[in-house]
């Protein structure tokens, strides 16, 4: 059998080493609601815990939303840009051949209401944080 890589050290370290741990059901059960908390894996929150080394530190549900929030913006600007190269790639295009620029304004219009969007969005993130921060 292959020794495993845990994927999340940096090094690559080789984990060819195993111990065995007897557990109650209720120590079983608080390790793993510790480590879903931190977002590790049993393993590596165990390891961590026994060697002492950092741990990450939960997510509080504020921070799981603004989280959530960050990569629906990440996702709908990303389909801004592309609609902007696109329209830009048109534009370009029709230039170079001398043609009149056509713009796909439906292709426009749903850009700016992607950007406005998020704009709207970002102001009241900002302004929740603002507010987590003065609490």
């Amino acid at each position: 059998m292959k020794p495993k890589v845990h994927r999340s050290t940096k090094s690559k370290t080789l984990l060819s080493k195993r111990f065995e741990l007897r557990l109650t059901d209720a120590e079983y059960k608080q390790i793993q609601a510790l480590a879903l908390q931190t977002h590790l894996s049993m393993s590596e929150f165990v390891r961590r815990a026994a060697t002492r080394r950092t741990l990450p530190r939960p997510l509080a549900a504020f921070d799981l939303k603004a989280y959530q929030a960050l990569c629906q913006m990440h996702t709908e600007l990303r389909q801004a840009g592309n609609n902007l190269n696109q329209i830009a790639k048109v534009c370009n295009s029709s230039v170079l051949l001398g043609e009149p620029v056509v713009v796909n304004r439906t292709l426009l219009e749903r850009t700016q209401q992607l950007l406005q969007e998020n704009q709207t969005l970002i102001e009241t993130l900002a302004s929740a944080i603002a507010q987590s921060t003065l609490a």
